[in-house]
């Protein structure tokens, strides 16, 4: 019997990697418990998922929530609830490639599991969203009124994903104040996002709920793919980046065609757009680099 030596470096990263992947586990428990929490409900009101959009507690809360966030401008609102969108948010946070690549390769990673998430369970639930429930004239909408695929909140899965993918690549054992006015920063502006989806009168308080919870197990998902550094490394510093520098920059351009119709949207598009183009341009110009210097320490 061949018996396989293993070398001090490659135990040692073993360990690390061991050490990262039990530090996911431990932060998916909060979002495992809201979920559990969720499914608690359900069962004792009975009626499934789509049963939610119909609860009077519901519609309490909804309606208070709704019209409590209504004092705030509108404007405000639309800016924040499109940073819920993925395909801006990610856009804002290229610019991350040029310093912290593994965090927005782990933003990156985290897509598919989001993506999959949202479109099964919104199919799953047929969850009817307040504008289909409730007279739309005695609370606040802003900008398309939607009545369909109310449960979850997409735009709470991509903002919870973000925050979940940043603190677990980036802070992950966090020590300084500075760390932790990080994961504060996060939660908070991940909050907004979700909380907006109220106050833009597109979904139930419990969509947002579950939103969260599915976005940061999301996160954690793309932070342990972006453990391997191998893919993104090629990526964002090897032969692909040329690929991944021209389709930045394709992104951006899609991203200033598309039309808003409030200038605070107009200017969080147009910002996100020259995010991409810039690093897009940084990716094409930059030179190979000689090796990557995240550990897997460094990340989740």
């Amino acid at each position: 019997m061949v018996v396989e030596r293993i070398g001090p470096g490659h135990a040692r990263e073993a360990i690390l990697l061991g050490r990262a992947a039990s530090r996911l586990v431990i932060l998916a428990a909060p979002a495992l418990l809201v979920l559990a929490l969720i499914g608690l409900l359900v069962l004792r009101f009975g009626g499934g998922a789509a049963s939610t959009a119909l609860w009077p507690e519901q519609h309490v809360l909804f309606l208070w929530w709704n019209g409590a966030l209504a004092s705030f401008p509108s404007e405000i609102w639309s800016a924040i609830t499109l940073l819920g969108d993925a395909a801006v948010v990610l856009a804002l946070f290229a610019l991350l490639l040029r310093s912290k690549p593994q965090v927005w390769a782990a933003l990156l990673a985290s897509v598919p599991a989001g993506a999959l998430i949202s479109v099964s369970a919104k199919h799953w639930a047929s969850a009817s969203r307040p504008a289909a429930v409730l007279d739309s004239a005695t609370f606040n909408v802003i900008g398309p009124i939607l009545q369909h695929n109310s449960f979850p909140s997409g735009h709470s899965i991509s903002a919870f994903a973000v925050a979940a993918a940043v603190i677990a690549t980036w802070v992950a054992r966090p020590q300084r104040w500075h760390d932790w006015a990080l994961i504060l920063g996060c939660l908070l502006a991940a909050t907004m996002v979700a909380v907006s989806r109220v106050a833009v009168g597109a979904h139930w308080p419990l969509d947002i709920a579950a939103g969260a919870a599915f976005g940061w197990l999301a996160g954690l998902s793309g932070a342990a793919l972006a453990l391997h550094s191998g893919w993104w490394t090629w990526l964002c510093r090897g032969a692909g980046r040329h690929a991944a520098g021209a389709a930045l920059i394709l992104w951006g351009l899609l991203l200033w065609l598309r039309p808003h119709e409030t200038l605070s949207c107009i200017a969080v598009v147009g910002l996100a757009g020259l995010c991409a183009i810039s690093v897009g341009v940084f990716l094409l110009l930059r030179g190979p680099a000689q090796r990557s210097q995240t550990s897997p320490e460094q990340g989740a």
